[in-house]
């Protein structure tokens, strides 16, 4: 921790001060955990960032366990960056309330904002908890990540994972979910925006990086998309990948195509309307090309053309694909997968809606016989799609 109290009360944030002052207060004070009251020990040096730690083995409901000095480095760097903004802003204050102390509190045109820097991974079911308490006293929690937990593939591709998108964000109606990254070392902020989950462990986002003394706060709620030309045509090359890809399949893949085998269908082959990017993909807990060929293959194949069916209907027949409430918890506004899939389909002509929620089957499903004719279909729907001919 980089603060803690004296004797009488006083709070103290060694980094603050020179090196003879620091040794100073070692020899003379008395310093307490403000969130437990038990004593700590100074530990500075010409390495560390200087800080205190708790005596043994602790149990303080701080609950963060030892902090690398690469989080130490980040919090007092954001903690400044807030001060220079002349942002109301609070370093490690213990919230009794709720027995949480996070890295940063300000206070902002009447709201309470609780910044944690997280450096290290943490189980998802801990991040639930730290933001339930949050909401317990109406603090609203941004988490920004430490590059460290960064994996880039490409200029336009993350590596994902449960404990990554545990923390996306997500402001507004009109503002595209964001993960934050902030580098102590770097000084440098990374804006990941706009994601299209792809796969289990891989993305498409908006990319941008920003040092930090370019940037305000503000920044981070700036709303950036992919433009449907730079979607569509970055996902022509996933489609292709999808129809050609020759690895052996394993786990969630290998129980989908064994489903197709029983099916007699064979993912060459398979319609145009499969594995089409849906900005609300968070929201399912299995990859796009699964849910979309079972409700494509299952659901609609149901229906003869001209019959009707809801969206409610459509969402009890996915429920068992969908991700519990407690995996989007930063989302403030939430769009839905299937919803934004039937726009889609609407698009394309498949089905066309004719009420609130009810929707009416236009076309038969095409099935390709070559794979050379299902690349070119796939080809000429997403240029379609990139240049808004549909």
């Amino acid at each position: 921790m980089l603060t803690a109290t004296t004797q009488d009360g006083e709070m103290i944030t060694l980094v603050r001060l020179s090196k003879q002052a620091i040794n100073r207060l070692r020899r003379e004070e008395v310093f307490y955990c403000p969130a437990c009251h038990s004593p700590v020990i100074v530990k500075a040096g010409d390495v560390i960032t200087p800080h205190f730690a708790h005596i043994g083995d602790n149990q303080c409901p701080k609950g963060s366990g030892g902090e690398s000095d690469y989080h130490y480095k980040g919090k007092l760097l954001l903690y400044e960056w807030f001060l220079h903004q002349q942002i109301d802003v609070s370093l490690e204050p213990y919230l009794p309330s709720i027995q949480q102390r996070p890295d940063l509190l300000i206070r902002l045109k009447g709201r309470l904002i609780a910044i944690e820097f997280q450096c290290a991974k943490i189980d998802v079911h801990t991040i639930y908890k730290r933001n339930q308490g949050y909401k317990l006293v109406n603090i609203i929690p941004i988490w920004i990540l430490g590059a460290n937990q960064l994996k880039r593939i490409s200029s336009h591709h993350i590596q994902v994972n449960q404990f990554t998108l545990s923390f996306i964000h997500r402001f507004a109606a009109k503002h595209p979910t964001v993960l934050f990254y902030f580098c102590p070392h770097t000084k440098q902020f990374s804006f990941i925006r706009d994601l299209i989950i792809v796969s289990s462990n891989r993305a498409l986002a908006k990319q941008t990086f920003h040092p930090l003394s370019h940037i305000t706060f503000y920044h981070l709620f700036s709303r950036t998309y992919f433009t449907n030309e730079q979607l569509f045509s970055l996902w022509s090359r996933e489609k292709r990948k999808f129809r050609l890809r020759s690895s052996q399949p394993y786990g969630q893949e290998r129980t989908w195509r064994n489903w197709l085998y029983e099916k007699q269908l064979h993912i060459d082959y398979l319609p145009t309307h499969i594995f089409l990017p849906i900005r609300s993909q968070y929201n399912m807990k299995v990859p796009l090309w699964n849910w979309q060929s079972h409700f494509l293959l299952d659901f609609m194949d149901q229906f003869q053309i001209g019959e009707v069916f809801t969206l409610v209907k459509a969402e009890k027949y996915l429920k068992k694909f969908m991700r519990k409430k407690v995996d989007r918890q930063m989302i403030r506004f939430d769009s839905h997968p299937i919803a934004e899939y039937l726009q889609l389909l609407c698009q394309i002509g498949l089905i066309v809606q004719i009420g609130e929620g009810i929707f009416k089957k236009q076309q038969k499903l095409t099935f390709y016989k070559q794979i050379e004719k299902a690349l070119a279909g796939d080809d000429d729907l997403l240029i379609r799609f990139m240049y808004n001919r549909i």
